[in-house]
């Protein structure tokens, strides 16, 4: 039952990447999903003339739950001048439902998440409860509201 599971999830994560390349290329850009053993980058994606590529990871839930990550990397962080990662956020629903998306830069995602881990921390005594060594994070919806349908920081649209 365990591997099941582990295939739906890989399932549901890599139907928001296709999602997630098809939304870009509808819209003008060119995108692919890259292999696997690229670490924290699931799409590339151009301008039409090739003159700006950016880096996607894709963060995936269905229905009301939160977004799962990890606070590996993150920090406190300024925005950049001509960001080119970002992270598409992805509620992909049911079959009967078009998925919703949210585009943030890295920078900000990284910033927020090294906040509020830090601010959680700070509401426990400086140590996560159940398992101090846990580097989950659960990001809610609410605090990506801003970048919901962002699709114009990517720059690559004309």
């Amino acid at each position: 039952m365990a591997g099941s599971r582990s295939a739906r999830n890989q399932q549901v994560a890599r139907a928001s990447e296709y999602f997630v390349a098809a939304e870009l290329n509808k819209r003008g850009a060119f995108a692919v999903p890259v292999a696997r053993n690229m670490p924290k980058i699931d799409i590339i994606a151009c301008n039409s003339e090739g003159s700006r590529t950016i880096h996607i990871q894709v963060v995936t839930k269905r229905g009301k739950t939160n977004w799962h990550s990890s606070i590996v990397g993150c920090q406190p962080m300024a925005p950049k001048g001509d960001e080119d990662h970002f992270w598409v956020f992805v509620e992909l629903g049911d079959v009967q439902t078009s998925p919703r998306y949210w585009i943030v830069p890295d920078w900000w995602i990284r910033n927020d998440i090294y906040r509020a881990h830090q601010a959680y921390l700070e509401r426990h005594g400086g140590t996560r409860p159940r398992n101090p060594t846990s580097t989950h994070h659960s990001i809610d919806e609410r605090r990506l509201e801003q970048w919901e349908d962002r699709w114009d920081i990517l720059g690559i649209f004309d």
